[in-house]
């Protein structure tokens, strides 16, 4: 496998790991007793516990929804995510994989030790996903030569639109999605750009996307491994090859 750099001024704004269980139509029975048991194993690395404002709301209907946060520090990341059906492990700037990578193990191992049903656990999605993002004024720059000549991604309309139209040739918003057949790991790769916010100024967001669900689900949890270093290959590789360049010297340099 080719060792990519480290990068001192990453863009990364969040990488999560989520799994997912169950019907989105039936509330998983193990619900409330997954939660406190899975708070008890996991309370040495992620002692703060956050109630999001679904923790509101009855389970039934926040199935796959996040319902509570155990963090390692008050407001602080990385941290856990459980609801009924649902856990995530997520990370900002400080993210590191191999750190992070085996927190999701962890999670994971410790998940299928709470379950309180000799049936077990049927997972039935597993998502790799990375936010990342670059200050980009868009509505005064130039977001198709962004795209074009730092990210070889282009885009493309008829100049005759343009020309017949009282519209301006000038893009000042985005929101794209790409999604591509994957075979290693077995599901879909997706590819997102658009335009949002990094602490409070106008950005480029891009986001990639490694899922799998239904029959592409590997044998869980003795493939979980293999399933989610493939799944980083894969989208540490389409990372990569879109930054390569000048976004790639920039995000070098602290």
């Amino acid at each position: 496998m080719k060792r990519f750099p480290d990068l001192p001024n990453k863009p990364l704004i969040e990488a999560i790991a989520e799994i997912k269980w169950g019907k989105e139509s039936e509330l998983d029975p193990g619900f409330q007793v997954i939660v406190g048991r899975l708070y008890e194993r996991l309370q040495g690395d992620y002692p703060e516990i956050e109630d999001l404002p679904t923790a509101q709301v009855p389970p039934a209907m926040t199935i796959h929804m996040a319902r509570h946060r155990f963090r390692r520090k008050k407001d602080g990341w990385p941290l856990v995510q459980i609801g009924p059906g649902i856990l995530t492990v997520n990370e900002t700037e400080t993210y590191r994989w191999d750190d992070f990578s085996s927190r999701v193990k962890v999670a994971l191992a410790k998940l299928y030790d709470v379950q309180p049903f000799r049936e077990g656990i049927n997972i039935n999605q597993l998502l790799l996903r990375y936010i990342n993002a670059i200050e980009f004024d868009y509505l005064s720059q130039d977001l198709t030569a962004l795209l074009s000549k730092k990210m070889r991604a282009h885009i493309s309309i008829p100049r005759e639109l343009f020309q017949q139209t009282p519209v301006r040739e000038r893009l000042q918003g985005l929101n794209l999605q790409l999604t591509f057949p994957a075979e290693s790991p077995r599901g879909v790769f997706h590819v997102a750009f658009g335009t949002g916010r990094k602490e409070d100024k106008r950005a480029l967001i891009w986001e990639l996307q490694m899922r799998s669900a239904g029959p592409d689900v590997p044998d869980m949890p003795l493939a979980f491994d293999t399933w989610l270093a493939s799944a980083h290959e894969l989208a540490e590789q389409w990372f990569f090859e879109i930054i390569k360049g000048e976004l790639l010297e920039s995000f070098l340099t602290k």
